[in-house]
């Protein structure tokens, strides 16, 4: 009886812990939220080419302090090119109906499947949201929807490749060398 009564309570503690989580609908289309992704040419965002990642901390929070989901979301196609449909996610660490800070950062795939290796690989479109704020669902409701992102775009800007950073570097002490030699 005493086995029984113990993992009734721990399964209640799990569930209450689990339902406290908020919640969001991670995606740039949908009520209130009409969010498009282009790349440099104008090209919409399509397929699983290019992935989107939510970022998030406590209200208030500074770009550089968010943390991300990493859970990711491909981009839809055909006439739905351009946004992203990721569904309910569960944001970590923050109650349902907390205010947060949130931000949605998208690259290409083949800087790979994080936003952090993406930066780091130096061949990947990158392209982030500005800073907005959402207050969280409380599960089992519907979550709430990004409104944040109505009215803006994304617009990927591919990364210049370390070499050519370099060479530029190099053409620009070449130009300095001959100047001084005249």
């Amino acid at each position: 009886m005493k086995k029984l009564v113990l993992t009734l309570a721990l399964g209640m503690a799990c569930v209450s812990a689990a339902v406290a989580q908020g919640t969001i609908n991670f995606a740039s289309a949908g009520p209130g939220v009409q969010f498009r992704t282009t790349n440099s040419v104008g090209v919409l965002a399509t397929g699983a080419a290019y992935l989107a990642d939510f970022y998030f901390g406590a209200a208030g929070s500074t770009e550089s302090s968010l943390t991300g989901l990493h859970v990711t979301a491909a981009f839809n196609t055909g006439a739905q090119a351009g946004f992203f449909t990721g569904g309910a996610r569960t944001i970590t660490g923050f109650d349902g109906g907390t205010t947060i800070t949130g931000q949605v950062r998208i690259w290409s795939a083949n800087g790979g499947s994080t936003w952090e290796a993406a930066v780091a690989s130096g061949i990947a479109e990158l392209g982030k949201s500005s800073l907005f704020t959402i207050t969280l669902g409380t599960p089992p409701g519907t979550p709430p929807t990004m409104t944040g992102l109505t009215g803006q775009n994304i617009q990927l800007q591919p990364v210049p490749e370390p070499t050519s950073i370099a060479l530029a570097g190099l053409g620009a002490a070449a130009l300095m060398i001959f100047r001084r030699k005249k």
